[in-house]
């Protein structure tokens, strides 16, 4: 017997918290080195006297900031973020005032700057390991500051809004990457103490594919996309083994993982050799209700 289908995969939601709260602390101290390497790098006379003050006001906020990232990453970085964006302003204006800017540009340079350093903290955050919605955050910044350098205010903003949509669907991707990946680690586990021999992971036109076989000749093939969809053809069983063998791996993601799997869309590959007592799961296009 052989069967193949889908299932919706879910991390429980103590895991994906934690998951969450790790990437946050990531980008909380990521977006500190951004500051102090912002403060670092003003070599500017007249800004540093112009921001002397509040620069020293914020390096000890800062510090006092890093110091909660690790049991309050959300405040953390939500502070880290509002000391950022005083930092862009306070050079901003010091700028200004040794450069007779606008009110309007001062503003529109702080906005600038603080985005882009967040999109470098981002950046960091991921190791560098950059998806189209961060590349085009980037773009639409390098846009903003041409708008910007020859007067175009209003377009440079609609490029900052962009930019900024951009970076939050690039953090919304980053994290459900996370998930993917910490629900892969726990198939790749229970596959191996099950006593397959693990073929992959390899990753193909963004889908994770994971294959184990056994010395009998089974096969069990797992897809798993970005979006939470499983799904898996078991070949090479008798009878209602594939579906015990399918449970097998259930329990032991939700058990040791907090991996939950959702109601199975299974296809029975050759039907006409299931028996009367059959496991409990379903046959033709059926679902079974319940996760």
């Amino acid at each position: 017997m052989s069967m193949k289908g889908e299932r919706e995969l879910q991390l429980e939601r103590a895991r994906r918290e934690a998951l969450r709260l790790e990437q946050v602390r990531g980008e909380s101290r990521a977006l500190l080195a951004v500051c102090n390497e912002t403060i670092a790098g003003v070599r500017d006379a007249a800004v540093q006297q112009y921001a002397a003050a509040e620069l020293r006001e914020l390096v000890s906020a800062l510090n006092e900031a890093g110091a909660r990232v690790q049991e309050a990453p959300d405040a953390a970085l939500e502070r880290i973020q509002g000391l950022q964006q005083r930092l862009t302003s306070a050079l901003a204006a010091a700028q200004a005032r040794s450069r007779a800017w606008s009110e309007a540009q001062v503003q529109a340079q702080a906005r600038l700057e603080a985005l882009a350093g967040r999109i470098e903290a981002v950046t960091a955050a991921q190791k560098h390991q950059t998806g189209p919605e961060l590349e085009e955050a980037r773009r639409r910044v390098q846009d903003a500051r041409t708008h910007a350098g020859r007067g175009a205010e209003a377009e440079a903003r609609q490029c900052l809004e962009q930019a900024e949509q951009a970076l939050d669907s690039a953090r919304a991707a980053s994290l459900e990457e996370k998930v993917r990946k910490e629900v892969v680690r726990g198939l790749l586990t229970t596959l191996k103490e099950m006593g397959f021999v693990i073929v992959g992971p390899t990753l193909s036109a963004d889908i994770v594919i994971l294959e184990g076989r056994l010395p009998s000749g089974r096969r069990a093939r797992f897809e798993v996309k970005v979006d939470g969809q499983m799904s898996f053809d078991l070949d090479g069983y008798e009878g209602r083994t594939c579906a015990q063998e399918m449970e097998k791996v259930e329990t032991a993601m939700h058990d040791r993982f907090g991996v939950t799997l959702g109601p199975p869309q299974v296809v029975w590959k050759n039907p006409d050799r299931l028996s009367q007592g059959a496991l409990e799961l379903p046959g033709g296009n059926r679902s079974r209700g319940g996760q």
